[in-house]
């Protein structure tokens, strides 16, 4: 700060006056900047904590029925290789690369998938598209084969997004009943960046929505309209699920898909449409009909925002605006 000195000119009064006001500009200067350090400080303070909080969450690694949710560390990868090599467990993936999201995200998580996912084991990817044709052709690891399946053109993204569950349960699951042992459904607009292993294998499997996982559920997006399929009363529920993963055996995912789909099929009925469309429907199913028997931490799904200290999945960079339609 800079000091000065009043005019030779003022008077003695004058120059009491000038200095008077002086300190006290002074010293508003000076509690201005201790305040300003003072909410630096706790800013920072903040961030830390919250960088703490997410590289090292304090989260259950189980829910009150008793599955568990699967964080990094929480499972020996080496046994569980083994036990399922043993087993000669054979795990399906299928992805929906429709419209203009086949030529945006395809390659990139084929390619991710190619070298994360199940990295151990034999798999099948399923690759529904309404454009055959045009899917990259990615030389696929030993014991990776894939399947492309022709899912209908449909106008508006919507409908992709919820009549997915039409085509798992009529184009994926007759074949995956043969063919594989547990079968995960994905969005394609989303990358593997480490490997996402056989610890995430179970019956039913459902995946925390990294937007939402250390919130309490009187701010979850269920479907609150009682008019809606997808209705979730404010007593029900325990976490909220992420439609970009999940899995399970085939014959429980004929169940959820079958179960998801007639919702679907009577909200559009009545002219209706669920918040968060498929979405809603999912999180219905696992609140009110059958709880998922393991839960996949945000690891397996993270949105990229903030940060994470271990991710085995994530989002790629998103342009609705250009692909949805």
């Amino acid at each position: 700060m800079r000091h000065h000195t009043p005019p030779r000119a003022l008077s003695s009064l004058d120059r009491a006056l000038w200095m008077k006001s002086t300190a006290r500009m002074t010293r508003m200067v000076i509690r201005k900047r201790i305040f300003l350090c003072i909410l630096l400080c706790l800013s920072l303070t903040y961030l830390f904590y919250v960088k703490f909080q997410l590289f090292f969450p304090n989260v259950p690694t189980a829910t009150s029925w008793g599955a568990p949710i699967v964080w990094e560390g929480a499972y020996d990868s080496e046994e569980e290789n083994r036990f399922h090599q043993k087993q000669r467990t054979v795990v399906g993936l299928s992805v929906f690369a429709v419209n203009k999201y086949l030529e945006s995200y395809l390659a990139d998580f084929l390619a991710s998938a190619n070298i994360y996912f199940m990295p151990n084991l034999s798999c099948v990817f399923y690759i529904l598209t309404d454009r055959p044709d045009d899917v990259p052709d990615i030389k696929l690891r030993p014991g990776v084969s894939k399947v492309i399946l022709q899912v209908p053109k449909r106008s508006r993204w919507q409908d992709i997004s919820m009549l997915r569950m039409r085509d798992l349960l009529e184009l994926v699951l007759p074949r995956a009943v043969e063919e594989v042992d547990y079968l995960f459904c994905m969005d394609v607009d989303q990358i593997f960046t480490s490997n996402y292993g056989p610890e995430v294998l179970g019956e039913l499997v459902a995946q925390l929505h990294s937007s939402y996982y250390r919130y309490n559920k009187v701010f979850f997006a269920y479907e609150r309209n009682p008019r809606s399929a997808a209705y979730i009363p404010p007593e029900k529920g325990h976490y909220y699920y992420h439609a970009a993963v999940f899995g399970g055996t085939p014959s429980r995912l004929f169940n959820l898909t079958s179960s998801c789909l007639k919702g679907i099929l009577r909200d559009k009925e009545h002219n209706m449409e669920a918040v968060w469309h498929d979405e809603s429907h999912l999180n219905r199913y696992f609140a009110l009909e059958e709880l998922p028997l393991k839960i996949l931490s945000p690891e397996y799904c993270w949105d990229n925002r903030l940060w994470l200290k271990y991710h085995k999945l994530v989002w790629a960079k998103k342009h609705y605006s250009k692909l949805r339609v």
